[in-house]
């Protein structure tokens, strides 16, 4: 006879679903050749990361003021500098800033454009500053207040005289950078001697980044020409929230003359002065009974004070007496127009 227990465990039991768990076995695992997706994008960022850090130093000089208006300044000072020891008059003007990367300097052309090359303690690599030869006839006037070549004549090979003569001009209008760039950093440019395209292409050989292009017009006598300064673009890259602010302009310079000018023509105009005896509220029938002759009582007597009012403005109050044939006041007291505004509104 079959025990219990062995009944039990030949028993039927009702068959549950069951829910197909996927193997270990079958997921993929990462190959050892692969490259992890993480460490690929680290070593695109570190590879790339020169790329963008050049990218945020590039700048637009038209959208800092400041900048813009220490080249504003700049020109004036060398204008100033230059005139002193200029024979005939002259002017240097700003035309423009703006960045640009080095020249194209073609070997096989040479149109006559004089170059000389800048250095700073401030700078990583040379600035360069370029000119024409209309320049160099302007300067030449300037310094020696000659006359300039007559129009169309074709330029000369520069002399040694010639160089000297760039030089100093170009050297005049870099000590004028000193002052203006102080707040940057003490610039202290230094200017070199006067190359053509081809020695100033050695100097700036592999040099990618941009420069900052202050443009200025120079004007002698029927000479219009350009004068360009190059600086190296990273000398204002870590300055660019300052160079974003506006410049503080000092207040303007009052003329005490033509202040008092103004002054003199206002205490000669005329105004209209009033002695007022009383004001009385009368209703509208008893005005229109008013007849020639009738006689209309005030509210006030001999010592009462009336006011005296400026163009409707009440100014004093009074006491009104007789002088020979004239009625004349005597001011007591300054009516205070707040307080005249509270007594209003008490009697009304």
């Amino acid at each position: 006879m079959p025990s219990r227990r062995s009944r039990s465990n030949t028993a039927a039991r009702p068959s549950l679903p069951t829910t197909a768990r996927p193997s270990t076995r079958s997921r993929p695992r990462p190959s050892a050749v692969e490259p992890d997706p993480m460490s690929q994008t680290e070593q695109i960022s570190g590879a790339d990361v020169g790329e963008r850090l050049r990218n945020a130093a590039e700048f637009e000089p038209r959208r800092l003021p400041r900048l813009k208006h220490m080249a504003e300044t700049w020109a004036a000072s060398a204008a100033t500098k230059i005139s002193a020891i200029a024979g005939a008059s002259l002017d240097l003007t700003l035309r423009e800033v703006e960045s640009d990367f080095g020249p194209e300097l073609d070997e096989a052309e040479d149109d006559g454009t004089m170059y000389a090359p800048l250095s700073s303690p401030r700078f990583r690599s040379p600035g360069y500053a370029m000119l024409d030869h209309e320049a160099l006839e302007a300067l030449i006037s300037a310094l020696f207040a000659a006359e300039p070549s007559p129009p169309g004549t074709p330029p000369r090979t520069p002399t040694d005289l010639d160089r000297s003569i760039v030089k100093l001009g170009l050297a005049t209008i870099a000590d004028s950078a000193l002052s203006v760039f102080e707040m940057i950093g003490e610039l202290r440019l230094s200017v070199g001697n006067i190359i053509n395209a081809a020695e100033l292409g050695e100097q700036l050989a592999g040099e990618t980044d941009r420069f900052i292009l202050f443009r200025f017009d120079l004007t002698v006598a029927s000479l219009s020409t350009t004068i360009t300064f190059a600086l190296p673009g990273a000398l204002f890259a870590p300055h660019l929230r300052f160079l974003r602010e506006p410049p503080k302009m000092p207040p303007p310079d009052r003329e005490e003359s033509w202040s008092n000018a103004i002054k003199e023509s206002f205490a000669k105009s005329d105004l209209r002065l009033s002695a007022i005896v009383t004001k009385k509220k009368i209703d509208l029938g008893t005005i229109a009974g008013f007849a020639v002759g009738d006689t209309i009582p005030l509210d006030v007597s001999a010592n009462s004070l009336i006011a005296i009012e400026c163009e409707d403005q009440p100014l004093f109050r009074a006491h009104m007496g007789r002088s020979r044939d004239s009625y004349v006041v005597r001011i007591e007291e300054r009516i205070d127009p707040a307080e005249e505004f509270i007594d209003d509104i008490l009697s009304a």
